[in-house]
């Protein structure tokens, strides 16, 4: 089973995939796609990955930070839920740089620090968690 960091690193790449192809194609479904997926990340950060980094951490400012960057990204997917035509590949475009940035954030400090930090077992444990609620949120 892999640890939880390489599942959130899988998840990372996985959506900045997604938003290449739409880019390069505008195939509306790949926005229902990205959406999904990014909804069943943001569960799984806030259910499994945030709690770990209280604990293995104790810094509360880069848990604050990566909610923030959550609650934005999940107001534009709320907004890209309304538009269609050219309004909705504005706001999808805005969602790519909103996620990019959490995503830059995330690879260049949080999740090395808590590599460097975290035992092996509980980066297993994260994994499992990760895993779980993913399977439970769809």
């Amino acid at each position: 089973m892999p640890n939880g960091i390489d599942l959130i690193l899988s998840d990372h790449q996985e959506a900045d995939d997604l938003f290449t192809r739409f880019a390069e194609t505008g195939e509306g479904g790949l926005i229902g796609m990205v959406i999904a997926r990014l909804t069943a990340h943001d569960e799984a950060e806030h259910g499994a990955l945030y709690p770990l980094l209280g604990e293995v951490l104790g810094d509360e400012d880069m848990v604050t930070r990566a909610a923030a960057a959550h609650s934005a990204v999940k107001k534009q997917i709320d907004e890209i839920k309304h538009l269609e035509g050219p309004p909705l590949t504005d706001a999808f475009d805005v969602l790519r740089t909103l996620v990019s940035d959490h995503v830059a954030d995330e690879e260049t400090n949080m999740l090395p620090t808590l590599a460097a930090q975290a035992t092996p077992q509980q980066l297993d444990r994260l994994g499992a968690r990760i895993l779980q609620i993913k399977q439970r949120v769809g």
